[in-house]
This record gives C-alpha cells, structure tokens and sequence, in this order.
C-alpha cells in the first residue's frame, strides 16, 4: 500500500516536472525572440542620437519584426515619430507599449506628458490616474495630478490629489507647491501660505515659492513678509524678471518709489520668457 502511494507521488512530481518544462519549452522561441528585439533596441539607442537616424529608425524596425509585443520597442518607435513631428502616432506607439508593460507606471506616466503636450487633458488625467493605479504610492504622480486638474479648475480634486501626494511624499517640495496653490484657489489664504512654508523649509531657493507666498501674503494684509519673500526671490533668482517685477511692486506698494524704480530697472534689463527685454 505504501509503495503504491509512493510511486503515485513520484509520478505526480514527475508529471510536474514535465508540465513545468513543457511551459518552458513552448516560451523558448518567445523569449529568444524577444531578446533580439532587445539587442536591436540598444543598438537602435546608442546611434540615436548620431549622424544617421535613419539607420536607427531601421533597427527599431527590425527590433518590432523580431518582436512585434515588445514595449521597449513601440517606445523607441515613438521616441522617433516625436522627433519627426508624427505626434499623434506617437502617442499610439506609447499607450501601446504601456498596456503591453501593465506594471510600468513610468510608461503610462510617459504617455500623459505627450497628451498634456497636445493640450488633451481628459486623456493625460486617464493616464496619469493609470500611473497612480500602477504605483500607488507615488507622491509625485499625484502631484501632477493635482496640477493637471488645477488647469482643469477641478479645484476640489486638486486639493483632494494634493493632499494626498504630500501624505505620501512629505519631502517632496514641488506636491506643497501644487497644495499651496490648491488652498489659494479654494480661497483657504493662511493654509495656501503654510504650505508654501512648508516647500520653502525643504527648499529655500525656490523662486515660484517666495513668489506664490509673497502674492499670498500680499492677499492677506502681511505687507512686511510679502516683501521679504520678494527680496528673497530676488536673491534666489536674480535672472528672474518675475521676481524683480514682483519686488518692484511690492516696493512701490509700500511708499519706496526710488527703490521701486530701480527694481523696475532691473526688470526691465532681463528677457521675458519670449526673449524680449521689453517689459
């Protein structure tokens, strides 16, 4: 009876054995496949940036012959079709990639920032809300979350995304950025404040903080510390034709108008964003 059972366990273990090397076997051509799709890709990266992308474009075109589900290679294709303007084919290259790869949240995340290029910001939300799905801890997808849904004046689900990304990622400088402004639209001035503060305490040099803090100061009757973050956003960035435009304004706000007037001077010394020094 004994020796009955145990040949019937090692029949099974053998049976086992030979399910697991039958699954093997039938991957083998898959994976050997997959790994000269691989092999072409890097080849592909590492002349991309040369003389010839055509000869580039050539082996990411091999790369989807040898394996035409391989992500890393609807993702080189893209790369190219952005570089020649093709952005809508990108795009499809991309998603594919990403929902070929369903634990990458970086592909998705890739996905939304050309989407959020074109100015489609239902589809960039879907694929940033993807991303968050995929890696649910990441304090800064739902920073950009938040971002994204202040340009689309949700401004409830922005703070609600906000709070969250600095729940998740406390140091994380820019989600208090993005929560100070978040407060600041829903009208919630002493807490807008805070939390630009807060993105100061962990980087005090950040100039579109002291300038978000000092307009949200200015807002609330603190005169003194408005100018003082100006002032340090001038010290911060003394490039920054905002930060002297803002400190200008806040001089003159406050009766200094020689210390006003050379600020402007300043300002108007400095190219706009555009390129031009006109102010």
């Amino acid at each position: 009876m004994r020796r009955r059972a145990l040949q019937a366990v090692l029949l099974a273990s053998a049976f086992g054995s030979l399910c697991i090397w039958a699954v093997v076997l039938s991957m083998a051509p898959r994976l050997r496949a997959r790994e000269a799709s691989n092999r072409l890709i890097e080849k592909a990266q590492q002349i991309a940036g040369g003389a010839d992308p055509a000869a580039s474009r050539e082996l990411v075109d091999e790369a989807l012959a040898a394996d035409p589900e391989n992500p890393r290679a609807h993702r080189e294709l893209a790369m190219h079709l952005l570089a020649r303007g093709e952005t809508e084919q990108a795009v499809g290259e991309l998603e594919r990639a990403a929902l070929a790869d369903p634990a990458n949240s970086g592909a998705a995340l890739e996905v939304a920032a050309v989407l959020h290029a074109q100015q489609d910001m239902e589809a960039t939300l879907h694929w940033l809300r993807e991303a968050a799905r995929r890696e649910p801890d990441s304090g800064l997808t739902y920073t950009v979350i938040a971002q994204c849904l202040l340009e689309s004046k949700d401004i409830p689900g922005a703070l609600r995304a906000a709070q969250r990304a600095v729940a998740l990622s406390p140091r994380y400088e820019p989600a208090y950025v993005v929560l100070g402004s978040a407060r600041w639209q829903s009208r919630d001035l002493p807490g807008a404040r805070a939390a630009f503060d807060e993105a100061l305490r962990l980087r005090p040099s950040d100039v579109d903080a002291l300038l978000a803090a000092a307009s949200v100061s200015h807002a609330l009757g603190l005169s003194d510390p408005a100018l003082d973050y100006a002032r340090r956003a001038v010290g911060a960035g003394p490039r920054d034709r905002r930060a002297w435009l803002a400190f200008a304004q806040l001089l003159a706000d406050r009766g200094r108008a020689a210390e006003a007037q050379q600020a402007l001077s300043r300002a108007r010394a400095l190219p706009t964003p555009g390129g031009s020094s006109r102010p």
